[in-house]
């Protein structure tokens, strides 16, 4: 009786890490895909902001340098 409880155990934790393991080895690769696809947009947003930034600081500097804008940014 004792064997047939230990061999009931050991199968039923041989299925459950033959399943777990792929389980938990997909999850983690999906959950780095994920990172990198959320990295990767931050990454883009950043230099969309910083393109918006250079254009708005270049016509700042164009209206400033300019005689008939100079005189209505003011």
């Amino acid at each position: 009786m004792l064997t047939l409880y230990f061999s009931v155990v050991v199968v039923g934790l041989g299925v459950t890490v033959a399943l777990g393991v792929p389980f938990l080895t997909t999850r983690r690769e999906l959950r780095g895909r994920r990172e990198q696809a959320l990295s990767a947009e931050l990454a883009r947003q950043r230099a969309v902001i910083a393109d918006y930034e250079a254009t708005i600081e270049a016509y700042r500097l164009y209206a400033q340098h300019d005689p008939e804008l100079a005189g209505s940014s003011r």
